[in-house]
């Protein structure tokens, strides 16, 4: 049976395969998602608990020549993470963001630092805070977004072949990227145009610069526009629960 070389990976979840086993979907470096039965793992229950757990660094053995790999030894590859109150769902919405977004068998190591950059920085937040989720989960949608190749250049006019000019207002479209659009005078911006200013703010941000709470308001409307056609119809469930247990009247 062939035996990958031993693999830093996470999982981004799992289900029930037969009577004792369980399919993991996992993220990992150099294959991206992956995935693979992990067998009698809901047999030996101190394995289940201890190892295979969302959030925490793990050093994975894939055997096998199909698709559906076989998981062999698995090593803590660091301390668990605990991520507490609001902060679960968000690691939830992630994981489930990867599964559904991801193509399995690519190499994503940018999506794979920026998700170990993540998991710390959700464990350090206010559990009882959404705005302290903002900044890091906008961050990381939109480097996904940049990986997958679904975000336009936010501070290039690629139809113009010009840089995005403040004082104008552009466009979101599929085909070309953002695109200036002249508005009626008193007629404020629809929800795919946006000011040039703040696309600037969003691209200077992609580079490490701050992100204020008018570039977080931008960010989750451009991610919204662009994850929606992507996702589909179908509704995360990470989201509902999220619904469910912090918006229940």
């Amino acid at each position: 049976m062939q035996q990958l070389p031993p693999q830093p990976a996470y999982i981004l979840h799992s289900r029930p395969f037969r009577d004792t086993s369980l399919i993991l979907e996992l993220l990992t470096p150099d294959y991206g998602r992956i995935a693979c039965i992990a067998k009698g793992a809901r047999r030996d229950k101190q394995r289940r608990q201890q190892a295979l757990q969302p959030f925490s660094p793990l050093l994975v053995t894939l055997l096998g020549r199909h698709d559906l790999k076989t998981l062999g030894p698995v090593e803590a590859a660091g301390q668990s993470i605990w991520l507490k109150g609001r902060a679960v769902y968000a690691g939830l919405y992630v994981n489930e963001l990867l599964v559904r977004l991801l193509p399995e068998g690519d190499a994503v190591e940018s999506v794979f630092a920026a998700y170990q950059s993540l998991l710390p920085q959700l464990a350090g937040l206010d559990p009882d805070s959404n705005r302290a989720l903002e900044e890091p989960l906008r961050r990381f949608e939109l480097l996904l977004l940049q990986a997958l190749g679904s975000l336009p250049p936010l501070d290039m006019c690629p139809v113009l072949g010009q840089a995005i000019e403040p004082e104008l207002t552009y466009r979101l479209t599929i085909e070309d990227g953002f695109v200036p659009v002249v508005l009626p005078v008193g007629r404020p911006p629809g929800a795919a145009e946006f000011p040039g200013a703040g696309l600037l703010a969003l691209a200077a941000a992609q580079d490490g610069g701050p992100m204020g709470d008018q570039s977080l308001h931008s960010a989750k409307r451009l991610t919204r526009l662009l994850l929606t056609p992507l996702l589909g119809a179908r509704p995360l469930k990470s989201r509902e629960l999220f619904r469910q247990v912090y918006l229940a009247d």
